[in-house]
C-alpha cells in the first residue's frame, strides 16, 4: 500500500513537472522577445545616434543585453571582426542560426530576425531608422501573440500535466 502511494506521487509529480516545464517555454519566449526589443533599441542608438561602426555597435549591445539573447550580438560582432569576408547579412544570419536552437523563439520570430538582417548596415540612416521601426512593430505583434499563448497554453500545459498524472494513477493503480 505504501509503495502504491509513493509510486502514485512520483507519477503525478513527474507529469506535473513536465507540464510546468512546457508552460515555462511560453514565459521564456515572451521574455526573450521583450529582451530583443530592448536590445534593438540599444542597437539603434549605437548605429543611428552614436554613429558607431556595426561591429562596435554589436559588441556594445552584446555587453548590455540580457544573457538569453546576447550571443546573437556577440557572434555577429566576432564574425564581422574576424575579417573573413562575411557580409553583414551573412554574419547576422550565421549568428541567428547558431543561437536560435538555444532560445524559446519560434520560426516566425526567427524569420523576423533574418529579415531585419537583410537591410542592416546596407542603407543610409533614414532607411536604417525605418528598418528599426519595422522590427519594433513586428516584435510588438509577436509579444502580443506570445502573451496570448502564454495565458492560454501555459495554463493548459500545467493542468494537463497534473491531469495526465492523475489518469495514469487511476488507470494503473
Amino acid at each position: 500500500m505504501f509503495a502504491k502511494i509513493i509510486f502514485s506521487s512520483v507519477i503525478i509529480i513527474s507529469t506535473a513537472a513536465i507540464g510546468y516545464i512546457l508552460s515555462y517555454q511560453y514565459v521564456q519566449r515572451l521574455q526573450q522577445l521583450k529582451n530583443l526589443y530592448l536590445s534593438f533599441q540599444l542597437l539603434e542608438t549605437e548605429i543611428i545616434y552614436a554613429s558607431n561602426p556595426l561591429p562596435t555597435a554589436m559588441e556594445r549591445v552584446a555587453i548590455k543585453s540580457n544573457k538569453s539573447i546576447n550571443k546573437i550580438f556577440t557572434d555577429t560582432y566576432k564574425i564581422l571582426s574576424s575579417k573573413m569576408g562575411y557580409s553583414i547579412e551573412e554574419a547576422w544570419n550565421t549568428a541567428i542560426y547558431r543561437n536560435i536552437k538555444n532560445m524559446s523563439l519560434d520560426k516566425e520570430d526567427q524569420d523576423i530576425l533574418i529579415d531585419f538582417g537583410k537591410n542592416l548596415g546596407c542603407t543610409d540612416k533614414e532607411n536604417q531608422l525605418k528598418n528599426f521601426q519595422l522590427i519594433y512593430l513586428q516584435l510588438e505583434k509577436q509579444q502580443q501573440l506570445a502573451e496570448e499563448l502564454k495565458m492560454k497554453n501555459g495554463k493548459l500545459c500545467k493542468s494537463l500535466g497534473i491531469l495526465i498524472g492523475l489518469s495514469i494513477v487511476i488507470i494503473f493503480i
